[in-house]
């Protein structure tokens, strides 16, 4: 019997390694599952991985003995289970009970079904409805949205008033260490519970349109011939894609280079670059090419671009994304072989460091839970070596941006005031720390993140 799209979401959640995306995307390839298949199993797994800690604490509230130790097959199956339950309105529960009911009494016999089925019907009887409303920090109040919310019958949550870091953590599904940092930056729970809103929302498909080739009006027309449903994005450069018969990858729209998915702070980037027609820029992290491609249309394809990474793997991807959108002007090269290039060589250098991806908890559904401090410090330093590299690169008079996609000041101006010590010719033209936001409206839906524009 085939993997069904249930089966692939608990075999991804089981990833040893945590990487639960990459280990479902190898799963649905295997399995070739339909578009809609994919979609289910791709919502199963990551919403499941995004939600962990609400869900843990709504099982264990359930359990009739908390802490039992269960099959980790039975728990995955369990966790999909409550998920759907508690936050996907389009599967009926009494077709998640079944579901998860029939997986684990194939994964673990009978006795462990009529265990599934006993919690998942009492978790089903102690929950409301979802109730309009964010409802008041509580211990039975469970966030489902900036809109939506349930009660329980008993306390899930950590009490609010007396551990507010820890029921931060539950009811938003962060981890601990990073709630206790952004609440001793920005005091105030329902601050942190903002970003953690931003954080558990599905991300909307949002594609900047290629001005090379077309504009969004006419982008959206095109992607309507198709069956796409798209709308404008605030921001005048992008496109919502609400509803798509097929993948992205296969709308001749995208084929034609007529857009780049891009969220609209890595396009904010580019544009805080400034670059003009004939400069020479220098993109010193370049892989997958979405700024270098936009840097190449600001600049009307007209000038040059380094783009550098650290495998030829990433270059042809790069190289991939150029030819598509009709980008002339870009030349790879390895990281390693940077050392050939000029020394204040270049108008401007961009360095998109790596980095823990705090700003972008609701595209990377496993993130949050490889946040550590040890991490972080690891990040900091690598960023500050990039950092350093790709300022060898700028001319007198040229500019330096430094941007990151985490929202921790060690990641983002403490770096780029290092920078400055560093380097005694750079100074900040500009700074600014993007806090995620546009949960409740995809139009104004952004990422959040840090620039640094430097000059010479």
């Amino acid at each position: 019997m085939p993997d069904s799209a249930r089966d692939i979401a608990v075999k991804a959640l089981r990833d040893r390694a945590g990487n639960v995306s990459a280990r479902l995307r190898r799963l649905a390839d295997q399995a070739d599952l339909s578009p809609a298949e994919r979609t289910l199993a791709t919502e199963l797994a990551l919403g499941t991985a995004r939600r962990r800690s609400t869900l843990q604490a709504v099982l264990n509230a359930y359990l009739a003995r908390p802490g039992r130790q269960m099959k980790p097959s039975v728990g995955a199956v369990l966790l999909v289970g409550l998920y759907q339950l508690l936050f996907l309105d389009r599967v009926p529960d009494f077709a998640a009970v079944n579901e998860a009911v029939s997986q684990a009494r194939r994964v673990a016999g009978p006795r462990q079904a009529g265990f599934v089925n006993g919690l998942l019907r009492g978790v089903l009887r102690g929950l409301s409805p979802a109730r309009e409303g964010r409802g008041a920090p509580a211990r039975d109040v469970i966030p489902l949205t900036p809109r939506t919310h349930r009660l329980a019958d008993r306390g899930i949550l950590p009490d609010p008033s007396e551990a507010p870091a820890d029921y931060l953590a539950a009811a938003m599904s962060l981890p601990v260490p990073l709630v206790r940092r952004w609440l001793s930056r920005l005091r105030s729970v329902d601050e942190v519970a903002d970003l953690g809103y931003h954080a558990n929302t599905r991300a909307p498909l949002i594609a900047r349109v290629n001005a090379l080739k077309t504009t969004v009006a006419a982008a959206i027309t095109a992607l309507a011939d198709e069956g796409v449903e798209a709308e404008p994005h605030a921001n005048g450069l992008s496109l919502i894609i609400t509803h798509s018969p097929a993948a992205l990858t296969e709308l001749a729209a995208f084929r034609d280079g007529l857009f780049q998915m891009q969220d609209p702070s890595a396009s904010a980037v580019a544009l805080a670059a400034e670059v003009a027609p004939g400069m020479a820029v220098l993109d010193f992290c370049a892989a997958p090419g979405t700024k270098t491609t936009h840097l190449a249309e600001l600049m009307g394809n007209r000038g040059s671009i380094v783009a550098a990474d650290v495998s030829n793997e990433k270059l042809s991807r790069i190289e991939s994304n150029c030819e598509r959108l009709g980008v002339t002007i870009v030349s790879t090269i390895l990281a390693e072989n940077a050392g050939s290039l000029e020394p204040n060589a270049f108008d401007v250098v961009l360095a998109d460091v790596p980095c823990t991806n705090t700003g972008v908890l609701a595209r990377r559904a496993e993130a949050r839970w490889r946040f550590s401090e040890q991490g972080l410090s690891r990040c900091v330093s690598d960023q500050k070596a990039i950092a350093s590299a790709a300022a060898v690169f700028v001319k007198p008079g040229g500019r330096l941006v430094y941007s990151t996609c985490s929202i921790e000041p060690e990641e983002g101006p403490d770096v780029a005031r290092w920078l400055c010590r560093q380097h005694r010719g750079l100074r900040i033209e500009r700074g600014q720390m993007t806090l995620p936001g546009g949960a409740e409206s995809p139009a104004r839906w952004h990422d959040g993140g840090y620039l640094a524009v430097m000059s010479t």
